[in-house]
């Protein structure tokens, strides 16, 4: 699998030089995820076949070139992740990545997918692209809490039926004792 290293298109390009001109940065508020594997180019307007778009839950400077967005995909539909679009608040697909031979994941309907990427974008003016995120914490460390009350619930159920079993097990061996 080729790095995750998207390309910044022609339209995504003249987005962020527009926001320069104007003082107002880019915001990149959805990721597109779609299914089909290619090599992408800078002249693409959207994703060859977009199976769904999510909204960024968070995303923080890293530097002047560099941006950290985290989003969450749930729900259906089923696909191989092979093309993702980062897309500006106006629907312009800032920058596209594909990989013709290999996904980046598996989106099941019943799994959520956490996708957490870094944006280096070096070929753009500093500070010229930012991030709109509905505010959602989703940090392996926030979850944290989720995952281990997940766990002892089933470690408790799985010690209740250890302990049914073993009931009925000395149930069964004093029954045969008094056949």
């Amino acid at each position: 699998m080729s790095a995750l290293i998207p390309i910044i298109t022609t339209r995504g390009l003249a987005a962020v030089f527009n926001a320069e001109n104007t003082g107002v940065a880019a915001k990149i508020t959805h990721i597109a995820l779609g299914d089909n594997g290619r090599t992408p180019s800078k002249g693409e307007l959207g994703l060859v076949n977009e199976r769904m778009r999510i909204p960024i839950a968070d995303g923080e400077r890293v530097n002047d070139h560099q941006i950290h967005v985290t989003a969450l995909a749930d729900g259906s539909p089923e696909f191989w992740v092979r093309e993702i679009g980062f897309m500006l608040e106006d629907g312009t697909m800032l920058a596209v990545w594909s990989d013709k031979d290999d996904p980046l994941a598996y989106k099941s309907a019943p799994v959520p997918l956490l996708l957490a990427f870094d944006l280096v974008l070096e070929a753009l003016p500093s500070s010229s692209v930012t991030v709109i995120g509905t505010g959602a914490d989703l940090s392996l460390a926030a979850y944290a809490d989720k995952f281990i009350s997940n766990a002892t619930h089933s470690i408790n159920a799985q010690t209740g039926v250890i302990k049914n079993a073993h009931w009925n097990l000395t149930l069964s061996e004093k029954l045969r004792a008094m056949e």
